[in-house]
């Protein structure tokens, strides 16, 4: 029992307290009488990654009111919502929104199962009636489960007063708790937490084939995850998340020669590559119109005319894509190769494997991530103003699989010096990114203009040729910005520290 701080006792009750209207006497001068009594439908909310749960905190939405509960916090923050809300940046300024702001702005909050909540507030008086403690039941009912759970409310300067109410809840079967996990799985979230980069345990003298399945699966089993969210549309994460995660799985199939026989290897990348190739145009759809306040604050005013027409357009479009990747996910071909793969990567006897399968894991990873590391800097140190854009691109598609490599294989290697590493790669990867997204802008918005003037011959175009031009015109310029910072971005990567840590790592050891 938590007794001797003056702070909130959190707690799970077993059975309700019988006070009715007859108050509880505490001792001869306190006495417990409930002051409020009320009920109200009740969502409890999350993200798809858990990270109410994951920081110790409740989010509740009752009687169109967001109510967050912050471990050991006297004080819960309240704040007005809209009835459907899940999106952090959808919410007016206010204590619940600055208390999240740590949360992605693109990751919905999802409901759990609709409880019927019940709160209790109680008071502690004595005989003067002044108020020493309050605290305050909360009911979850749901399906007829019932789950009861409290939170005192000390008053400064009532140590004692405070410690006499704990034994009585004690009495009362009181459990304290210090998360809500009890509450989360009431309502619903009873899943095992997601994890989009779970830490893989590698033993460093298994079978690169061995770690290479221990690694697809890993990466399947976490895109299959998001299989259910993409279909019911909550964010665009679920896609990009699914995504990612084949991508992985690609990277692995193009970077570890020799594990798969070649026939093999070559057999799984086009079936990887089919999967992805479908959900292409709806991920470039969400970018887009995830980017859409960014470009509207590229142009004037007056031009927003051709950008609204542009999206408009583009929503449209994502509408009927989105239905042509949950048909996709749906069919009975997806689910059956989905399943085949599984089943292949369940065992070692089911792939053929190729003249390295036997290698020991340790080595092949530092060989793997030292000679990428070398072909990196190789590229980088020819970068100069006259540069075809193409390089450019090609260093970013090295440096992407490098950092892959080095996740894939983190459980092997210092994880300070690594996470350091990573650290600064991953700055160099930023540049590269926004070089690229610029670049990729301009050739997909000059295709969208072709492409939709073409079939809408009878519209006025003008306007939207105009904003598309100008937006172009807009990103050369931001292009070439990026292009400008690629050198000092690597000039920090290649710095004297960052290598002879790679190749205190990745180089010396390496048998030849």
């Amino acid at each position: 029992m938590y007794i001797g701080h003056i702070v909130p006792f959190q707690f799970y009750l077993g059975n309700p307290l019988e006070i009715d209207d007859n108050p509880i006497v505490l001792s001869e001068s306190l006495r417990l009488i409930r002051s409020q009594h009320h009920s109200a439908n009740c969502d409890c909310l999350d993200t798809f990654d858990s990270d109410l749960q994951r920081s110790k905190q409740l989010l509740l939405r009752y009687q169109n009111t967001l109510t967050l509960f912050q471990n050991k916090q006297p004080v819960l923050t309240t704040q007005k919502c809209p009835a459907n809300w899940r999106f952090i940046p959808d919410l007016a300024d206010g204590p619940v929104k600055k208390a999240l702001s740590y949360c992605s702005a693109i990751r919905a909050f999802l409901p759990g199962n609709k409880n019927k909540l019940i709160i209790e507030q109680f008071i502690v008086l004595d005989e003067d009636d002044k108020t020493h403690v309050r605290f305050t039941l909360y009911h979850f009912n749901y399906d007829n489960r019932k789950l009861i759970f409290g939170i005192t409310q000390p008053m400064r300067g009532y140590d004692t007063s405070h410690e006499t109410l704990l034994q009585m809840l004690a009495k009362n079967g009181a459990i304290e708790t210090e998360t809500y996990a009890d509450i989360y799985r009431h309502c619903g979230f009873d899943s095992p937490i997601y994890v989009a980069k779970p830490k893989i345990s590698i033993d460093k003298e298994a079978p690169i084939l061995q770690t290479t399945l221990q690694l697809i699966k890993t990466s399947l089993n976490i895109s299959r995850q998001n299989e259910e969210g993409i279909k019911a549309d909550y964010d665009t994460e679920f896609l990009h998340d699914y995504r990612v995660n084949l991508r992985k799985i690609r990277s692995i199939l193009s970077l570890f020669k020799g594990v798969f026989s070649m026939g093999e290897n070559e057999r799984l990348k086009q079936n990887f590559a089919d999967i992805m190739k479908q959900t292409n145009r709806l991920r470039d759809l969400d970018v887009y119109l995830l980017d859409k306040q960014d470009l509207f604050d590229l142009l004037p005013v007056r031009m927003h005319k051709g950008l609204d027409q542009m999206f408009e357009a583009f929503s449209i479009e994502r509408k009927q894509q989105l239905q042509l990747v949950i048909k996709m996910l749906n069919s009975k071909n997806y689910q059956k190769n989905i399943h085949e793969l599984l089943e292949k990567f369940s065992s070692t006897e089911n792939l053929r494997a190729g003249p390295k399968a036997s290698t020991t894991s340790l080595p092949f990873a530092t060989k793997l991530i030292w000679k990428r590391y070398t072909k990196v800097c190789q590229i980088a140190r020819q970068i100069d103003d006259n540069t075809p854009d193409e390089e450019i691109h090609q260093l970013r598609i090295q440096c992407k699989k490098l950092r892959y490599l080095m996740e894939f294989f983190s459980a092997l290697f210092p994880p300070k010096m690594l996470k350091e590493l990573i650290k600064s790669l991953k700055r160099l990867q930023d540049n590269l990114g926004r070089f690229n997204d610029f670049s990729v802008q301009q050739e997909s918005l000059q295709e969208f203009l072709t492409s939709y003037s073409k079939k809408h011959r009878n519209k006025n175009l003008i306007a939207m040729a105009e904003s598309i031009g100008a937006l172009i015109i807009l990103l050369q310029q931001k292009q070439s910005q990026e292009r400008a910072q690629v050198m000092q971005s690597f000039a920090g990567f290649d710095s004297p520290e960052i290598k002879a840590k790679f190749t205190q790592i990745f180089h010396h050891g390496i048998k030849q």
